[in-house]
């Protein structure tokens, strides 16, 4: 994609220059191109696979099965075969040479149009000498008599034209040298149309070998859709130099007519199963899957906004009978246990597990160590117990009383602020950290408090090191994997910004019973949301409410891991709650553009 529609990065000199629902996509255009436009071939085919998902899913496709669907339909754009068939009908004069070119994607529910325009014009001169079109939809269908779970997706040819103008029209009309012979032996021109459909049949089975292996049907258009005027018109507006109606009025026109009915070259049907996407018996590649889970979620969540804005209020996670909590389908969690596996081994090769460590725990550890909340216990206790780390506790206390202090947020009277700063200075001075400013001192307190953590327990592993990180890997990682990633796989909220949240961590360990006995521990995360403050969010999928739209906006999920020496990491409960309801404010929620 990097060379097709990216001159700047090493692309072809004259790209492809690319529209999507009228708006332009490429740097030549950049004036009047949308926001955040594609830079890469990379950002190109996300951007792409969403805008195609998204229209699938708003008609009807289930979430992960459009979303591999559009997948398929966007790396289209990266394949040279497609992208090139074009040039197996223009005119093999050597006096011509390839000038500019369009390509036209027009997202419509359950169709995506491509359109390729190439326009030729003679070696040192500005006069256009060819003009070829050629369309392909792809489109897909629900199978078996409307089962939603199985769905087709197709690639049709909707338009193959050839327009000569200047030279080229003249030649091929008036004269009968050596170029009206190429001509002829290239379109069979002026022999019956079925000659030119043998050209035109080179495009068909070249794209249907190359669509057939990327999971796509190919069939042909039938022959009065074909022959129509529809079928042979260019999307408006392409901005191609020295195209416009008078010379598409005065061009030679070499379209395709077709003399026998339909034909494919198999079917490729994409099925959900216990939520993975199977392609015609084949089970699709982790990362596609996990994109298409998440996908999925985006559009259930969807939903519950639409739900929402029409109810007034709304219940999630919770089954039909009141007051109880639904666990999650348990197919799902073997995504939770591949974003683990992906985060440890990220953290591995970059080393970051302390640095991730400290942002996931020390917050909390801080926030919570003067209050009678363990956030995070080893066995039944605290795993900071008092006696020892007495010191830094105490240290991090007066730090958390002067930062309250001095943000209002607790109700120190002025007068104690000395005294605050006297005890703090102190400690400080005890822990070699005199000289920094308080946010400074929080900062280095929040790390020795983690660091604290991390020898409880590989002390509670008796020294073993190996053992030891794992756990403290899954601390890292493993509740953003249940709570992020199995939560809003399943279409749950999320809260964002001001929110006030109450954390706790359960850790349990159960070291070997004997040699060659794998020993386990078993990590409970807990946690309980609701929205606060000015800035607080609520992110439905893609529709993010304001705080001040709620009333009532309160969520809870649990997740329970257990962590074997065998390396395994493994989701073995996750459920979540919620309750939202909004009051008559006119804030509207606020729908993301596309990416």
């Amino acid at each position: 994609m990097d060379r097709h529609f990216f001159s700047s990065l090493g692309g072809a000199a004259f790209p492809i220059r690319l529209r999507v629902n009228g708006a332009w996509v490429d740097a030549v255009h950049s004036a009047v191109a949308v926001d955040a436009s594609p830079r890469t071939g990379s950002e190109l085919l996300e951007h792409m696979s969403t805008k195609i998902s998204a229209a699938f899913m708003a008609a009807g496709v289930p979430g992960n099965i459009a979303y591999v669907q559009a997948f398929a339909i966007a790396c289209q754009l990266g394949s040279d075969k497609l992208l090139n068939a074009d040039h197996l009908l223009s005119v093999p004069a050597g006096e011509q040479i390839p000038f500019q070119q369009a390509l036209d994607i027009s997202i419509r529910g359950t169709q995506v149009c491509f359109h390729k325009t190439t326009t030729y014009r003679a070696k040192g001169r500005d006069e256009l000498t060819q003009v070829v079109d050629l369309g392909v939809t792809f489109s897909t269908q629900c199978s078996y008599l409307g089962w939603g779970d199985t769905w087709r997706l197709e690639a049709q040819v909707t338009n193959a034209a050839v327009r000569l103008g200047g030279s080229l029209e003249r030649d091929v009309l008036l004269t009968s040298d050596e170029l009206i012979t190429r001509a002829r032996l290239h379109f069979k021109v002026p022999l019956a149309p079925r000659g030119f459909w043998e050209c035109v049949t080179q495009i068909f089975s070249r794209l249907a070998g190359l669509l057939g292996k990327r999971g796509i049907e190919f069939v042909v258009g039938n022959a009065d859709d074909l022959a129509s005027l529809p079928a042979v018109a260019r999307p408006p507006q392409l901005d191609l130099d020295g195209l416009d109606e008078d010379f598409d009025r005065t061009a030679l026109l070499v379209c395709v007519r077709q003399d026998y009915g339909w034909w494919n070259n198999g079917g490729a049907e994409y099925q959900s199963v216990e939520g993975h996407v199977i392609r015609d018996n084949y089970l699709l590649d982790d990362e596609l899957q996990f994109k298409a889970y998440m996908a999925n979620g985006d559009a259930r969540a969807g939903r519950q906004a639409s739900l929402l804005l029409k109810s007034r209020k709304l219940t999630v996670g919770d089954d039909l009978r009141p007051g109880d909590r639904m666990a999650l389908a348990p197919c799902t969690y073997r995504f939770a246990g591949e974003y683990l596996t992906q985060a440890i081994h990220a953290a591995q090769s970059k080393a970051t597990l302390l640095p991730d460590l400290e942002a996931t725990l020390g917050g909390d550890l801080f926030r919570y160590n003067m209050t009678n909340h363990h956030f995070l216990t080893l066995g039944d206790a605290n795993i900071l117990l008092p006696p020892l780390k007495a010191q830094l506790l105490e240290y991090a206390q007066g730090l958390r009383r002067l930062e309250r202090a001095q943000t209002c947020e607790g109700s120190a009277p002025a007068a104690e602020l000395p005294a605050l700063r006297r005890s703090v200075d102190t400690l400080a001075h005890a822990h070699h950290l005199m000289g920094l400013s308080v946010s400074e001192q929080i900062t280095e307190v929040k790390k020795r408090l983690v660091e604290a953590v991390v020898e409880r327990i590989i002390e509670a592993f008796r020294g073993d090191v190996v053992r030891a990180t794992r756990v403290l890997a899954a601390l890292a990682y493993a509740e953003k994997a249940s709570q992020h990633v199995v939560i809003q796989g399943d279409g749950g909220p999320q809260f964002l910004n001001g929110h006030d949240e109450t954390r706790q961590i359960s850790l349990f360990i159960r070291p070997p019973t004997r040699p060659n006995v794998p020993g386990r521990a078993f990590i409970k995360f807990y946690s309980s949301q609701k929205t606060r403050g000015e800035h607080g969010e609520v992110r439905f999928g893609r529709t993010t409410f304001q705080t001040d739209r709620f009333k009532v906006a309160r969520m809870s999920s649990f997740s329970f891991w257990r962590v074997a020496d065998d390396d395994e990491h493994t989701l073995v409960n996750a459920w979540y709650s919620g309750k939202f309801a909004l009051n008559d404010s006119a804030t509207p929620p606020r729908h993301p553009p596309l990416a």
